[in-house]
């Protein structure tokens, strides 16, 4: 009897690998997950789409490395967190004030601005302060280099543990707190310069501008005041980053930023109104 209960505690050690039908089946319960992890961290729908589609292959590849010691859906995640850092490090990196340029390039060519407006009158379309605060926290993180980033989405957007965090990307302790830090002392001092919503000096209304062009009964709420980083991150925690009333407009806007963050275009200086109070 002893004999046999060793085997069986050997067997729940080291369980079967999951077979094709039911890794697929976990993988679609998993994958609502998985999206939300890649989104807010690089972005762009068809980016996210591309880190989605390598990360399942990855975790095929590896799926006897399974071990059922955490939820599939947390193994399967830490696969997707850990793609998408390798797709960023593959990438230019962004500037801080890319909207910026966005604003001035729609500003100064019809065929942009018309997409813009064109995505704000879909009947689909509802205009919320607090979706685009989460779509304005990713694009500038794409400014960050992406271990900082992705440190930061995990600890204070996720809101894993150190000890989670690290194990996921692969650090110590010890080098996740020194990115994470690195990354909070960064985003704070870029929306310092860059938000109106955290600085009267800040550069960027468009959240103000985009609530005044959407149809009037879909403004969703008036823009607020966001005096701490941490307020920020409260809000990016429970906005969407994917299927949101705002999806169409914020899609339309990765693709654009980053074809001009690829070719460098837009200047980086305030060139139009959008959204600024009328002095």
């Amino acid at each position: 009897m002893k004999h046999r209960e060793k085997e069986n505690s050997k067997a729940e050690d080291h369980p079967r690998p999951l077979d094709p039908r039911s890794f697929n089946r976990l993988a679609d319960e998993a994958r609502p997950k998985l999206r939300a992890v890649v989104r807010r961290l690089v972005g762009h729908p068809e980016d996210t789409d591309e880190v989605m589609q390598e990360t399942l292959l990855r975790a095929w590849s590896a799926v006897g490395e399974f071990r059922g010691q955490s939820a599939f859906s947390t193994w399967l995640c830490s696969i997707g967190m850990r793609v998408a850092v390798d797709f960023l490090r593959a990438q230019k990196r962004w500037r801080p004030e890319a909207q910026i340029a966005y604003s001035n390039v729609c500003a100064q060519d019809p065929t942009y601005s018309n997409e813009v407006i064109t995505a704000i009158g879909s009947p689909e379309f509802a205009y919320e302060v607090r979706e685009h605060i989460g779509y304005c926290f990713t694009c500038v993180g794409r400014s960050l280099e992406p271990d900082e980033q992705a440190a930061l989405v995990l600890r204070d957007v996720f809101e894993l543990s150190n000890r989670e965090a690290a194990k996921v990307l692969g650090f110590t302790e010890s080098v996740l707190r020194h990115k994470l830090s690195a990354a909070r002392r960064q985003m704070t001092e870029t929306f310092e310069g860059l938000c109106s919503l955290v600085s009267k000096t800040g550069i960027c209304y468009q959240c103000a501008g985009l609530r005044q062009v959407a149809p009037e009964a879909r403004r969703g709420e008036e823009p607020f005041d966001i005096h701490e980083f941490a307020d920020r991150l409260a809000i990016v925690r429970d906005s969407t980053p994917d299927g949101g009333s705002c999806q169409a407009m914020h899609d339309l806007f990765w693709r654009r930023t980053k074809q001009l963050e690829v070719a460098g275009e837009g200047s980086v200086e305030p060139d139009s109104d959008c959204g600024q109070p009328e002095t």
